[in-house]
């Protein structure tokens, strides 16, 4: 597989660290490159983080010409993209890591990206208080994507023609609307679910009739019982041809007779190739799709719908799927026909590992011909484990190389129960390069055991017998220990089922136990640190043998470590400690996704005593929801790696920048910034000055923007150089300094 380091090289952490009093240095750069494999197939994007509950747009990110596939994953409004790269006139897709700040922060609950205005670029379509907010594409390919608000909501006039305020244009959180020219007039309308969910609105764009250009956004109710059906108020069943209410008047005023749930998908598409547009429709009840085809023969002209199916696509598989499925038409598969993608719109009740299902368009746009390929579109080229996955490095096979563990917060399996399961990854690798084969979709059959949710397994030689135990945290709050029994990487036997502190006490940290073996006082002991689901982190001290542990209780608050209130009172801490060069440095996941980063910690594990927060949003990590960091040594090079799990149960893989390498010393890279000047800093002109005293080898120095796109290099700097900014941007810009390709030092400048 080609290594990919993308933009996202995490610049504010490359700054931040060489800092005076830090002893060492973790600088981590987004990684690709270690092969997974899961029978004879290679997963294409095995370090993608995941997929739960999508939504698919395509929009050109990079204005390239192509178009991109656009993600958003309604578990915690997430944004993924991948990215169409073309070689040799073959189409195919890659991984972006880290795009987020690509799009507006407020996005949520639904997105989807149509080009309102007809100037080629793809716009923004997501919720809006009561309604749809809209940011129009202003992005061009010096500047990147940029947005400004085009909405704050859309309005629609419904029953009186000129009203004093416009009411919004409601729509639903919970609802996808169907954003498409239903007319054929050449602007976007909007085909919606009423506020009682039972027949769907046609509010029109009057752009065209009021501009005669597409490039407004001001809305009329034109039906409102668009298709003449009514969906019924205690199922998903359709009533074709219906009489109730406005559907047997062709007056718009109604008073609204029935409610039923809301929670409603739409799709317009044409499926008979008749030119009117035909609807797919979800239901946050059921599992099926219902395509309603309509028997009018030209836009808006008796639209009315005359045939439907309720098992749709029916001449294939249908789709089945655990619950409010919302479907979505695209090109997928880089052959200029749409194909169609279905996802679950309801975040956290749902599927939540086969959850893409994808079929392939064998026919034409407007006459599409679906046929069923596969459950887990893009899900199947991940590591995914349902929701919150949780990454450890082990060597279960006992050949010299860790392999990898995969556990996760929990699985969707029906309405009423989730599970929790443990991959194992078997590295087949070599200690120059490791590489992941799949072996097992549950390690030690544990999800059989009654743990319940979110095991979480840590591994350490607590017993002097050269072979590492495991301790297993589990959703009661409760430790449970596992010795080996032989040299098979299933030869594990419960030892007790409550692990006990000094006194035979049971260790309890209420919920969600999330521990790790690790000598903290640095006596030759295994330690255990235990994160939970409330605030604070347990310390367990080993006051034992080397062939006899025994865990005395210190405190339930080490080092007063503060996981943030964005979620209160939940907390789920993942603390993973490590030693490097004689120091410690504390790394911990939370409920909120990001990664808290600590440093100071010797001499301050006592009950009481604090540890210095370095950062909360280390290295710019932000999974949006149980962050589980795991960093450890995979090669000879003795390079970190980090592995941390997401919310949408994958995994993100980072190693170490040089700079970070334990070879390379805080001294060496100090001499060498103290020397650098960079003048004048800020700079009006854009033009700087960088200089350097007693250099002694010749660097080269690479100009950085903020989204770690290069925009300039110098490849000889020795003694004196201009670096001339002068037609780029106001901003801040990052200079990065290497010696061959190891960085040496960075430095920050900003254009006024």
């Amino acid at each position: 597989m080609k290594q990919t380091i993308l933009n996202s090289i995490f610049f504010c952490f490359l700054i931040c660290f060489f800092t005076p009093n830090t002893q060492a240095q973790f600088g981590f750069a987004y990684n690709d490159s270690i092969l997974v494999k899961k029978g004879a197939d290679t997963l294409q994007f095995p370090w993608a983080g995941g997929l739960n509950h999508v939504q698919f747009s395509s929009i050109d990110v990079d204005f390239d010409g192509l178009e991109d596939l656009f993600i958003f994953d309604r578990s915690e409004n997430q944004v993924i993209v991948f990215k169409t790269i073309e070689i040799g006139g073959v189409k195919s897709y890659e991984y972006m890591h880290d795009v987020r700040h690509l799009f507006p922060e407020d996005m949520r609950y639904r997105v989807a990206m149509v080009d309102y205005n007809g100037d080629g670029k793809k716009d923004i379509f997501t919720y809006g208080i009561g309604g749809v907010k809209v940011y129009k594409n202003i992005g061009n390919a010096s500047d990147g994507l940029q947005w400004e608000v085009a909405a704050d909501r859309l309005e629609s006039i419904y029953t009186n023609p000129n009203p004093t305020i416009v009411p919004n244009l409601y729509v639903s959180s919970v609802d996808i609307p169907a954003y498409v020219d239903i007319d054929g007039d050449g602007d976007i309308d909007v085909l919606t679910f009423n506020m009682g969910g039972q027949r769907v609105e046609y509010h029109k764009n009057l752009s065209m009739e009021n501009y005669g250009v597409p490039d407004s956004l001001e809305f009329k109710l034109y039906n409102e019982c668009w298709g003449k059906f009514i969906e019924s108020d205690t199922d998903n069943t359709i009533h074709l041809d219906s009489n109730d209410g406005p559907c047997g008047n062709s007056n718009l005023p109604d008073p609204q007779r029935n409610f039923r749930h809301s929670g409603s998908t739409i799709l317009a598409i044409d499926l008979d190739g008749n030119d009117v547009m035909d609807l797919i429709l979800g239901d946050v009840d059921n599992h099926n799709l219902t395509a309603l085809l309509n028997g009018g023969t030209q836009p808006n002209q008796n639209s009315i719908m005359v045939n439907q199916d309720p098992n749709f696509p029916s001449n294939t598989t249908p789709v089945d799927i655990s619950f409010f499925p919302a479907s979505f038409y695209l090109d997928v598969d880089h052959d200029g026909v749409k194909d169609l993608i279905v996802g679950t719109n309801m975040a956290g009740s749902t599927d939540n590992l086969e959850s893409v299902w994808y079929y392939k368009n064998l026919g034409a746009n407007n006459l599409p011909n679906f046929s069923f390929v596969k459950k887990n579109f893009l899900q199947g080229d991940m590591i995914d484990n349902g929701k919150g996955a949780i990454p450890v490095l082990v060597d279960l096979n006992n050949d010299g190389l860790k392999d990898l563990l995969v556990a996760s917060h929990f699985r969707y399996v029906d309405p009423s129960s989730k599970a929790s399961k443990i991959q194992y990854y078997q590295n087949t690798g070599s200690a120059e390069v490791p590489e992941f084969t799949f072996i097992t979709d549950d390690w030690l059959s544990l999800s059989g055991e009654g743990y319940g949710l979110r095991m979480f397994p840590t591994f350490g030689d607590i017993d002097g017998d050269g072979q590492e135990e495991m301790i297993l945290g589990t959703q009661d709050g409760l430790l449970h220990l596992y010795e080996r029994s032989g040299p098979g990487i299933e030869d594990f036997t419960l030892s007790q089922i409550e692990l006990k502190d000094h006194q035979g006490l049971t260790i309890d940290v209420n919920s969600f136990a999330s521990p790790q073996l690790f000598d903290l006082n640095n006596d030759g002991l295994l330690d255990l640190i235990i994160g939970k689901r409330s605030s604070g982190i347990c310390y367990y001290e080993n006051i034992g043998s080397a062939t006899s542990p025994s865990f005395k209780w210190v405190t339930d608050d080490l080092g007063q470590v503060d996981m943030g209130g964005s979620f209160p009172p939940d907390k789920y801490s993942t603390p993973h400690f490590v030693r490097h060069n004689d120091t410690l440095h504390l790394f911990c996941g939370n409920r909120m996704g990001t990664v808290y980063y600590y440093n100071e910690i010797e001499g301050h594990i006592a009950d009481g005593d604090v540890f210095n927060l370095v950062s909360d949003n280390y290295a710019n990590i932000n999974t949006s929801g149980y962050s589980a960091p795991f960093i450890d040594t995979l090669r000879n090079d003795r390079r970190y790696e980090m592995f941390v799990g997401t919310d949408l149960g994958g995994i993100w893989a980072y190693i170490a920048e040089e700079f970070s390498a334990p070879t390379i010393g805080l001294d060496q890279v100090e001499v060498i910034q103290q020397g650098l000047k960079v003048y004048p800093n800020p700079s009006k002109n854009g033009h700087f000055t960088i200089s350097s005293e007693d250099l002694e080898e010749e660097l080269s120095i690479s100009v950085f923007n903020t989204v770690g796109q290069s925009i300039k290099k110098i490849d000889q700097f020795w003694g004196n150089a201009h670096l001339d900014l002068s037609q780029s941007e106001q901003g801040v810009y990052i200079l990065i300094f290497r010696k061959n390709s190891q960085i040496v030092a960075t430095q920050r400048i900003i254009k006024q």
